[in-house]
This record gives structure tokens, sequence and C-alpha cells, in this order.
């Protein structure tokens, strides 16, 4: 089986899960090649002889100005500009699928390869906890152009032959045929005790990691004068984020970070959930601006997560210690439910119906 595999760029989330199905896939006999087309390509820093890459965008989300605030007049424009390009996308990715013999395409979670499955005439999986019609119909309070886009797009969706949606999901279109499936995420490779070892992590310090991934804190000046010596701020690959107060180790593996760390601030997404719930770091969370996806991760974090909300104001002026306190002591911040957590299987065992 040869797949042409489509992942968003919008944030990191997509790629990180979307990379470890991947890796998976690539383990079984079964698959001859997979033709990953993204913009987040070099996020996963690995090859492999059945693995071919294209940098190739499909799909634009919503442009943020950082990981807290959406631009929903860029977004409207780099959306105008997209629908006039996809005539001739299609054209293009329908002839490379048919000159690569692909013989289906799986999407997170762009409508539009979907399209091209229909074009070539192969089947098409969709997987993703959410779909950009649910997204764009939220801002059609602001502006009618997106609740049209949703419309058109849901249709796209509706074409799917099939799909597979994660934990912490949102309400999506009718699809034909769809299955839950488990976890899917980044693991750490380290225990915590060696995780903390790894980074000289003191066990008199709270470690806290700053997560706002692809999109970072630009313009924000945390105010790391404020914290006591107990505790201390850690980040790694944040845009924008400053050195002054905040320790910034070498890491290799993310997850392993996330692991020794004593807890995760971060505004919800499902990538750091993901890596959260396996590392067992409790997170603190704040708001993540006008997303669709956010009311639904929170619902997620209140289930299965240790977990509690900080303001924005009190992150940037450093006052940890009421949240702190909060979620060590009430009892409410136990998390009620396991997830199942096998989902890179679940979609080998689903593709494996269509070789």
């Amino acid at each position: 089986m040869k797949i042409y595999f489509y992942i968003s760029g919008h944030g990191f989330g997509h790629i990180s899960r979307s990379g470890n199905i991947i890796k998976r896939l690539l383990r079984e006999e079964f698959i001859e090649e997979i033709h990953l087309v993204s913009t987040r390509i070099p996020f996963l820093d690995f090859t492999h002889p059945k693995l071919k890459t294209k940098n190739l965008k499909l799909d634009v989300g919503v442009s943020q100005k950082n990981s807290l605030s959406i631009d929903l007049q860029t977004t409207k424009e780099e959306l105008q500009e997209f629908e006039k390009t996809k005539t001739k996308l299609l054209r293009e990715e329908t002839e490379y699928c048919k000159k690569n013999k692909i013989s289906l395409i799986v999407t997170d979670c762009s409508s539009f390869p979907i399209t091209i499955a229909l074009e070539v005439g192969i089947p098409s999986v969709f997987i993703g906890n959410f779909t950009w019609d649910f997204i764009y119909k939220n801002y059609a309070k602001d502006d009618s152009y997106f609740g049209n886009l949703s419309d058109q797009i849901e249709v796209e969706y509706g074409f799917a032959t099939e799909a597979l949606i994660l934990p912490f999901y949102c309400p999506t279109p009718a699809f034909l045929d769809k299955t839950n499936i488990g976890l899917v995420g980044r693991k750490p490779n380290l225990s915590k005790l060696q995780a903390r070892q790894k980074f000289g992590f003191k066990d008199d310090t709270t470690y806290i990691l700053l997560s706002f991934g692809a999109y970072g804190l630009e313009g924000t000046k945390l105010q790391t004068k404020n914290l006591p010596p107990s505790i201390q701020l850690v980040a790694y690959g944040v845009p924008g984020i400053q050195t002054d107060g905040i320790l910034i180790p070498e890491v290799s593996h993310y997850p392993d970070l996330v692991a020794a760390c004593d807890f995760v601030c971060t505004k919800p997404g499902y990538g750091i959930l993901a890596e959260c719930y396996y590392a067992k770091t409790p997170i603190l969370y704040t708001d993540r601006g006008d997303f669709s996806e956010y009311l639904h991760l929170v619902s997620a974090l209140d289930l299965h997560f240790r977990s509690a909300y900080i303001d924005l104001p009190r992150i940037i002026s450093c006052q940890f210690g009421e949240v702190l306190t909060l979620i060590n002591t009430i009892d409410g911040m136990t998390p009620k439910l396991e997830l199942k957590t096998d989902g890179e299987e679940d979609v080998v065992s689903h593709l494996l119906e269509y070789n």
C-alpha cells in the first residue's frame, strides 16, 4: 500500500501525533511507501527508506499573533488566497497521486485531501479531534465569510471514506463511517526520576515548564523577579521567550522535559495534553483566544488530568503560589477517567483493511 499522508501545519499538535502514527505504520510490511505532505516535516527529524516527503500546504488553519491570540483578518486573507490556488492544487496533486500509484489518502485534519482522493478515485481516511468547519463556524458571528466557508468544507469532510476520531474531540460533520480511537502522542523515553536527573533538577525546587508551542509568547515579558527561590520556570523552543530568569536546557526529546517538570503551564492544545498524559505531569492552563476547540479541551482536562486554571496576568507577573496550592490540595484536581492509549494500533488495524 502506498499512502499519501497530509498533516496540517497549524501548530505542532498535528505533526507530533501523526508523526507517531507514521513511525508506527512504517514498521508494517503492508506499507510500501508513505508520502508525507506537510509544512512541518522538519519537526519529525527522522528519515526512513519508505518515507517520501513533500513540503506543501493544503489547509490554512488560523493565523495567530502568538499562542494566545487569533488574527481573524489575516486568517480570512490567507483563506481567500488559498481558495484561488485550489483548482491548480487539485490538478497537480491528483496527477502526483496517480503518478506515484497512491492507493489511500490520510488527512490530519484538512478536508482538501479528501477532495483529492475523490478526484483520483481512491479511499480517504480522516484522523483528528476537530474539523475546520467547526472552528470556522464560530467566526461567522464576526464575518459571514467564515460561515459560508464552514458550510463548504463540511460537505468536503462528508466524502471521507472513514473518520478516526481522537480523544478530546469536538463535534464533527456527518462522516459516512466514524470510529473513536485511542490517544496518540509522543511519550517520554525516561522515567520521571531519570528525566529529573538528566536535566539536573533539584529536589527542593518546583519546576514549571512553559509550553507555548509553535506561536510562542512574542511581546510578553515575564516578571521572573517575582518568583520565590523555590520555583524555577523552564522553557524550550518557545518563540519570543526571554532568557532572563528562565531555565532553557538542551533537549533531545521534548517529552522527557515534560516528564521532568513538576507542572506544565500552557494554553490547551491536543499535542501538549497528550504528552502530559503520558508523562503524568499536571497542567496549569490559561486561555488561548477565541478558538472553539478550547472548551472541549478544558472538559478533557477536568476529566483526565490533574489541572487548574491560571489567568494570563498571573503568568506574566509570575504569581503561581495560589494555583499551586489549589492543585496540590483540592481532591477535585484528581483525574476521574483514564484514557484508552493505543491509538497508533487502532490506526494500523483500520488502514490494514484498505490493503
